[in-house]
Parts: structure tokens; sequence; C-alpha cells
């Protein structure tokens, strides 16, 4: 049936739009293989003892019961958005087809983010045991190459979902005029379906650490991941669906928006065929490239640093490789002119921008640099000096990326503005813009492998700790621990540089939709014109807007804030309760009930989610249609202004806490006393409350940009048809709720 299929996409596109047009498309079934491959080489690696197999899997059917769980839970509310893009597609075009053809690009985006995460975690689950028996076997090297594979599954299966969706979408609905607008619904599906996944597994990952913790070391006098303590398998999941499931949905959907909203602005603005194919060739030149980058992390390991080595010169091989393919395919699209320089220089603005983030996000969090080094040295006096000094570096850590990705939108834009000039200056510039983005977004694949790397070696330390490793094995295991932190920390950072990249994509593409939706026969120079003087700031409506954004981010910031609390408590309650009245825990002579814990904390994980990520997706739709469609441009700006540096802020912040921390357990400085000091007690404030700001809110606040983008895109046709059905046709500067409440008052007079 796949090969028919894959056939006829084939046949199909090379008759309508010539054979080149299908590159994209065999390179994502390469990466897919690839991956497999991969995978398949993962699960034959020695999985030890048969309790280490136990552990792994308890985790493993956590995580997929969680997951299981999660889907179920989302399925009603999916299928429900799923009937109303249909309803808005059916009026705003007036055609079933259409209509059809959205819903299948929203289902494809949500079943997209939710399999890419799902496949990823099944592997990283499964990897651990294997990690930890790779190291007493083949010592560092031997666990990095199990588990940098481990990763590697995610890294280019992610990659490869995202460019075959987009790829058989833009094929098969190719032939309709609305081919773009019917392809925005596949983002707001991945959007969607990643801003449940990141939300509740947020909740999910911190509820269960804290809760082990205060029990377990803080109560109990037992160390981390213990297996007497019964949160620790929790604890485990925890960082899987967290940091597995939550960042390749994350960083999916961000590949699937910013692809989709390129294109969808080079259908807007109604340029050539080549511009709308060019960002699906980037990501095809990136993909290509991560599968041969990917080799470079082979052979032995001696220490620390070698392994950082690899994991660099991996991503740096990628950078060089992609430039280079990309180059060919901008020759081959556009030939050897300044138009294709332009468009070639614009994309390793972008990729430059991914390692430049990823630097500056490690400078602020990691223990071998002043920052984290200045947080621990004030655990020396009290917890709220630990407090202060590091929300002051989150609030810094902040500044140099704002002034990256500043730099990078303006010199994209200008290389557009002044070379392309096609089919005018401002159109070019903000397609410039697009391709930058589309740059930073291609390296998902290869800074992906390096995330999901983290958890598996973060569950191989505890795994070889619980299991009664030597001392040489954990030496190994933990020395790819400590480079897993660092490594999800500034995946962290991209992660949100991504998303405020692709939210600014997107919400340019939305703006000039609503525009030339109001004056169809208007020129693209005419909707430039209208676009810029009806968005003003000086606007009494936009202002209002960006106010509701930052009640958005505020509101949601605090209830995911929240709710870590109120689970993390119900989970202490259960602890307490096992080594109260189950004899013998403490003593190792009796098993705790991990389940019973799992089972606690995915209850209430999944029962505090709904309500933050329904918000992201009411609230524009009723602004656009009570308020107006600029009072949403507002509300969209004000949402990406406040969430990207918050974000940031709370990413970052937290990953100095917890790594100060480490700095003070590795006795970095000697006059902190080391692990079990006042100093260690005080930085373990820090990391506590650091841990739901990098793992839970900070990170939930890239999906919730990007589902308020995608939302008022694809419910851009109602908003527009209720605008003029409300007599705002030409009123710009009204509110829709005084011309709603005056319609209401003369129909009852």
């Amino acid at each position: 049936m796949f090969r028919i299929f894959l056939s006829f996409i084939i046949t199909y596109a090379s008759l309508n739009y010539g054979y080149w047009t299908v590159f994209p498309l065999i390179v994502s079934l390469i990466g897919l293989f690839y991956g497999a491959y991969m995978a398949r080489w993962v699960l034959k690696q020695d999985a030890g003892t048969d309790y280490m197999q136990r552990i792994s899997s308890l985790i493993a059917s956590g995580a997929r019961a969680f997951l299981s769980r999660e889907y179920k839970t989302v399925l009603p509310v999916g299928a429900v958005l799923a009937f109303l893009v249909g309803v808005v597609y059916y009026y705003g075009f007036s055609s079933g087809l259409i209509a059809l053809m959205a819903v299948v690009s929203f289902a494809l985006g949500a079943l997209g983010s939710g399999l890419a995460g799902y496949i990823g975690m099944y592997i990283t689950t499964r990897s651990a045991s294997r990690t930890a028996q790779a190291g007493k076997k083949n010592g560092l090297g031997g666990a990095l190459s199990v588990s940098f594979r481990a990763g590697s599954v995610m890294g280019t299966i992610l990659a490869s979902i995202a460019l075959l969706v987009i790829s058989v979408l833009f094929l098969m609905f190719g032939w309709s005029q609305f081919w773009a607008e019917v392809l925005i619904p596949v983002a707001f599906g991945a959007s969607l379906m990643s801003l449940f996944i990141r939300v509740a597994g947020g909740i999910y990952t911190k509820a269960a650490d804290w809760g082990a913790d205060i029990v377990g070391k803080v109560e109990a006098g037992i160390p981390e991941d213990d297996p007497r303590n019964p949160g620790t398998i929790a604890d485990n999941v925890g960082d899987n669906v967290g940091d597995v499931a939550g960042m390749s949905s994350d960083v999916y959907e961000s590949l699937v928006v910013v692809v989709t909203g390129s294109m969808f602005i080079a259908s807007v603005f109604g340029m050539q065929d080549r511009y709308y194919v060019l960002p699906l060739f980037i990501v095809s030149s990136a993909l290509l490239s991560t599968m041969i980058g990917l080799q470079v992390v082979r052979g032995r390991a001696e220490n620390a640093e070698g392994v950082m080595k690899k994991l660099n010169l991996s991503l740096y091989s990628v950078t060089v490789i992609t430039a280079v393919l990309v180059l060919f395919f901008l020759y081959y699209l556009f030939g050897l002119n300044s138009q294709s320089l332009a468009l070639w220089v614009c994309d390793i603005l972008g990729m430059i921008t991914t390692i430049i983030v990823l630097h500056i996000t490690e400078y602020y969090t990691h223990y071998t640099h002043k920052p984290v080094k200045d947080i621990a040295r004030q655990s020396a006096i009290s917890p709220s000096n630990v407090i202060v000094t590091g929300y002051s570096y989150g609030l810094m850590s902040a500044v140099p990326v704002l002034l990256t990705v500043s730099a990078v939108l303006g010199i994209s834009f200008y290389l557009g503005y002044f070379v392309l000039a096609y089919p005018t200056a401002v159109t070019a510039g903000i397609y410039g813009t697009a391709v930058a983005s589309t740059g930073l977004l291609s390296m998902a694949g290869i800074v992906i492998t390096l995330d999901s790397f983290g958890p598996v070696s973060d569950n191989a330390s505890g795994l070889a700790e619980m299991a009664g490793l030597t001392e040489d094995v954990r030496k190994h295991t933990d020395t790819l621990d400590a480079i897993g932190n660092t490594t999800k920390a500034t995946t962290k950072g991209y992660a949100i540089a991504s998303a405020g990249l692709a939210a600014i994509v997107l919400f340019i593409g939305f703006v000039y939709e609503v525009v030339k939706r109001f004056y169809p026969g208007y020129s693209v120079s005419s909707i430039i014109q209208v676009a810029f003087s009806s968005t003003s700031v000086l606007n009494p409506d936009l202002i209002i807007g960006a106010f509701l954004g930052a009640v958005l981010v505020y509101t949601f910031s605090s209830r995911t804030l929240s709710s870590v609390s109120k689970t993390a408590m119900e989970l202490v309650q259960e602890i307490r309760r096992q080594f109260r009245e189950i004899p013998g825990i403490l003593e190792g002579k009796s098993n705790p009930e991990y389940e019973r814990a799992v089972d606690i904390v995915t209850r209430h994980a999944l029962s505090e989610f709904m309500l933050p990520g329904l918000l992201a997706v009411i609230l524009p739709v009723v602004v656009g249609i009570f308020l107006g469609w600029i009072t949403l441009v507002g509300l969209i700006m004000g949402t990406i202004i406040v969430g990207f540096p918050r974000a940031l802020l709370m990413a970052n912040a937290g990953g100095a806490w917890d790594n100060a921390k480490k700095f003070i357990e590795a006795n970095g400085d000697p006059s902190l006393g080391g692990k079990g000091s006042p100093a260690h007690k005080n930085a373990v404030v820090g990391d506590v409350v650091g841990d739901p700001f990098k793992d839970t809110t900070g990170p939930s606040l890239n999906p919730l940009i990007k589902v308020v983008n995608t939302v008022s895109v694809v419910f851009a046709a109602a908003i527009v048809m209720l605008d003029k059905l409300l007599g705002t046709y030409t009123v710009f500067l009204s509110f829709n709720l005084p011309v709603l409440i005056n319609h209401l008052l003369c129909l009852l007079i």
C-alpha cells in the first residue's frame, strides 16, 4: 500500500511540477530509513543484567503509559478543533473540498508531532541500560556511541517526519489556488499537540523530581536515584516525557511552522514557484548533512573534553555541509547571481544563529563559566542570594540572544530589500527573514540529537547507581550525564530562539493575509501600504492587543508553575505513605510501589495541563471576533515580545541554578564545602526553584507563542468574514464589540 501511494505521489508530482519537486520527499524517506537503522542498532546492544532490564522496563512502561493517556485526553479536543477548522474553511472558501483538505492537514500536523515524540521516547527509554552496559564493557567511548546514536534516532526521525508531511501535502494540494492556506492547518495541528505535550510533560517531570527529592534526599536522607525511593522511577520517566517527547514535539512544530510560514508568505506575495519550494530544499540539505555529520562521533573518548570536541565537530560539520548543498540548490533554482548569493547569506545567517545561541546559553548555564560560579559562591551566604543572583543572570542571558536575533532579522531583511527586490523591496526583505529563520530551524536534526543524548545519559547514570555498578562505570555515565545536562540546557535556548523566529514569520504572513482578504483586488504594493497604515503602533487597538498578549503570557506562566507545586505535593504524600505503611523499604528489604507513584503524577499532570492549553487556543479567536483583527495583531505581537525573553529568562536561570548545585557537588570550589555542606543546601533551594522554570514554564512558552499565531491564521477567514458582517469593512480603527452591541440594540428596538 505504501509503495503504491509513494509511486502515485512521485508520478503526480513529476507530471505537474517536475521531478525536482520530489527531492524533499525522497530525502525525508532516506532520513526515516536512517533513523530506523540506528534504532535497530541501538536495540541490538546488550541491555545488561536482569535488574537493569527490569528498571529500564519500568521507566519505558511508565513513559509509554503517560503518553498514551495524554494522547487519549487530547483526542476529543483535537476532534472538536478539526471540526471547527473544517467549518471555518468551508464558509471562508465556499468549498467542501478545501475544508476537507484543511482538516486532513490539521490531522497530519498533530499526528506527526505526537509520532515524533513517541518514537524518540520509545528508543531513549530503552537505551539507558544499554548505555550503562556499554560503559561497563567498552568504557566512555562505548557509552557515548550508544547514547549518541539513540539521540540520533530522535533527531533524524523528527526532521524526516516534518519534511515528509509538508512535502506530501504540498504535492497533493499544489493544484489548488488555496494550497498555501490549506497548508497552514498542519502548523496549527503540530503547535497544538506540542503545547499539550510540553505543558503536561513539563508538569510531570518537575513534579516527579520535586516529590522524589523532597522526601527522598531531604527527609529520608537517601541519595538521588536510590531504588528505595518510590518516586525514583517517576523521576526517570519525567526526564523522557519532558526532555525527549516534549522537546522533540516543540522543535518539530517550530520546523513545520517556519517552513509552512515561509511558503505561505511566498504565496501571499505572489512569488514564483521556486520561492515556494526553497524552504523545502534548505531543510532537505540540512537533513542530508545531519546524517553525514553524525558519523563524526565515533571511536574512543578519553574524557569529557574529548566528548565535547566530537559533539561540537559534528555540529560544525553539519553546518558546513549544509551551506555547500544549499548553494548548489540555489544555483539550480536561481543561477549564480546576486539573488542566489543573497539568499545563501540569509540561510547561513540562520545557521550561524544556531551556533551563537547554543554558545550563549552554554555560557550562562554551564559551571565552567563565570555566571554559574558566581551563583554558587553566593550560596555561602543564603538561599535568597542564590535566587537573586540566578534571576539577575537569567535576565541578562536574554540580552545577547535578543540582540543576535534582531541583528539577523535586520541583516536578512535588508539583504532581501536591496538585492532581491521582488515583487517589491519590502516583500523581498520579508522573504529574506523567512529564509534566515528556515536556516535556523533546518539545524533541528543535529540539535535534537544533542538534546536527546542528554536524558539517555541521565537515565544511564541513575541506572548505574541503582544497579550498583562499579565506580569506573559510574564515572563514565556521570561524565556523559554532565555533558548531557549542558546539551539539554543549550537546546532549550535554541528551541526558544527558533520559536521566536518561526512566530515572527507566521505573524507577518497573518497580517498580509488578513489585509489581502479585506481587499482582494488590491496589488501587493497596495496591500503593504494598507498593512503598514492599519497596524501603526499609535493605533489604540494594537496597544490593547499587546497588553492582552502580556496577560496571556503571565496567566499561562502562573498556571503552569502552580500546577507543578500541586502535583508534587500529591506525590510527596504518596511517598511518605509508602515509607510509613510498607515495612522494610528504607532497609532495602521490600520493593516500593513504583507504578502507583507514576500513576499519581500522570493523573494529576493530565488534569492540570488542559486549561493553559485551551486558553492559548480560545483567547485569539475571541479577541479576533469581538475586538477586531488589529487587536488580534497586537495580541500576537505582545505574546512574542513578552513571551520570547521571559522564556529565555526562565530556562537559563533554571539551568544556572541547577549547575550551581552541581558545581558545589563536584567540589569546584573547595571553600564551599562540597555535597551536604550549608552552601550546598542553599544551592539546592535555587535548584528546586529553577526546576519548573527551566523544564515546565520556560519551554512551554515556545508552543504557546506559535499556537497563538497558527490559530489566528487558521481562523483568519472567519475573523474577516465576521468583521465584514458587522460593518467594519472600512472602519479599521473601531472596536468590533461596540459595533456588535449597536447591532444587537438595533435588533431589539
